[in-house]
């Protein structure tokens, strides 16, 4: 899409979608100042602010209140959004139970890391490699005075599977994820999706950014041609599929890259603020 295009689509646009991890959050996870201060002027000029991300709601909220935010929150790949003006769900789509204990079953058994996922739980198993993570984050919760994520430890899975958002699947060698997948594909009904090297999510049918994006713009009453979004992976690109204007961040997969209508800098070099200066301000 040529430049002053882009522009002119921008002019337009009403709502505004961040993911956060690789695009508006920096190696460091943390937001620049410069990104906060560009998202000051959309905010400024009355346009409508989303997070859209893989997290789970209780790891994003303070990122939203860092920023001031008051719109919506997309969590767990768009299993769940949340309308931060009245602190009510507009959606919320669980993983069928009986379908989620048999992944988890079949994970246990062939000793691949399945991480239980919950709006505000997360259960992992004694020799998870992601555990740590969690434990970083609720130490950094507690300096800020912001809500601990609850994590417990399972062996041979858990008393109720109910409300599961995801499955998340933490496997490097692509032999095993591609087992778990077939099992998935073979003896369920739920979706996947890639959300990192190494991450899979299993999630319910329906689930994606894209999805929960387009029901935002219509409870919003928003076309999607007036939508922006920004992103910097696969799980992303159902978002870039729908909006009109998709713009990736310079460290990006190849296919949020190739679906992309403007690639800007990295996560590390300003990519929200030069973005948001250049197709608005300039």
């Amino acid at each position: 899409m040529e430049l002053e295009m882009m522009k002119s689509k921008f002019h337009n646009v009403k709502l505004v979608v961040f993911d956060l991890d690789g695009t508006l959050l920096n190696s460091q996870s943390q937001i620049s100042e410069e990104s906060k201060y560009a998202i000051d002027l959309l905010k400024e000029k009355g346009i409508r602010i989303a997070i859209a991300s893989g997290r789970i709601f209780s790891m994003i909220k303070h990122f939203s209140e860092t920023l001031g935010l008051k719109d919506f929150i997309i969590s767990s790949n768009g299993a769940a959004i949340d309308d931060l003006s009245t602190n009510q769900p507009l959606q919320q789509l669980f993983t069928n139970p009986k379908d989620a204990k048999k992944v988890v079953e079949f994970c246990v058994k062939n000793h691949i890391e399945c991480n239980i996922l919950k709006r505000d739980a997360c259960y992992f198993q004694p020799y998870s490699r992601r555990i740590d993570r969690f434990n970083l984050y609720n130490i950094h919760a507690r300096q800020v005075h912001s809500d601990e994520i609850k994590i417990i430890l399972y062996d041979d899975g858990i008393h109720d599977y109910s409300k599961i958002e995801k499955l998340l699947i933490y496997e490097m060698d692509e032999t095993k994820t591609h087992q778990v997948l077939e099992f998935v594909h073979e003896n369920t009904k739920l979706i996947h999706m890639s959300s990192g090297h190494g991450y899979t999510d299993i999630s319910s049918p329906g689930v994606s950014k894209g999805h929960a994006v387009k029901k935002i713009a219509e409870y919003l009453n928003i076309s999607l041609d007036h939508v922006c979004v920004f992103g910097d992976y696969d799980n992303d690109v159902s978002m870039f599929e729908i909006a009109g204007l998709a713009i990736a961040t310079a460290n990006g997969s190849p296919k949020a890259l190739e679906n992309a209508d403007f690639i800007t800098l990295s996560n590390d070099d300003e990519g929200i603020a030069y973005a948001i200066k250049k197709l608005l301000l300039s």
